[in-house]
């Protein structure tokens, strides 16, 4: 991958002209290996950037595959992690250098998209089944407990 992958000149974009950004980024650019959360494959990027007024705009559409534990059986399984339109406003008075690396907020979006939980076989663990005995299935009454100021 070219070091300046994530960079946007921004003067290139001056004038209505826009970058595209099309291409696989590795996944260690997201900086996660751990052992509940990895990333083996790339991340598939494709969009553009351009400038509007007086901020950059990038554009973004994003393709991912997180490695997390199944919250039935706690095997590892895929999840996949997808960014649909995502918009990245910046004002052109904070990128530093005419130069805009947007590795950072890329890595910080893709790591907020991932779900707090996981179920293998697409939603379908066969270990559910066991599980449902220490599952609830019925609501609890609801209790209120003393509310001093209900009547107000």
């Amino acid at each position: 991958m070219e070091p300046d992958a994530f960079k946007i000149y921004i003067d290139r974009l001056r004038d209505g002209r826009s970058q595209k950004i099309e291409g696989e980024f590795p996944p260690d650019f997201l900086e996660v290996d751990e052992e509940t959360l990895r990333f083996k494959k790339p991340a598939k990027v494709s969009g553009e950037a351009y400038i509007a007024e007086h901020e950059l705009v990038l554009h973004l559409t994003v393709r991912t595959e997180a490695s997390m534990p199944c919250s039935m059986c706690n095997e590892m399984t895929s999840v996949e992690v997808e960014l649909n339109n995502f918009y990245e406003v910046t004002p052109l008075a904070e990128v530093k250098g005419a130069i805009f690396d947007f590795r950072e907020c890329l890595r910080e979006e893709i790591l907020l998209r991932i779900p707090h939980t996981a179920e293998c076989h697409g939603g379908h663990c066969p270990t559910r089944e066991e599980m449902t005995q220490y599952l609830r299935t019925e609501v609890p009454e609801k209790n209120d407990g003393y509310q001093p100021f209900a009547d107000l």
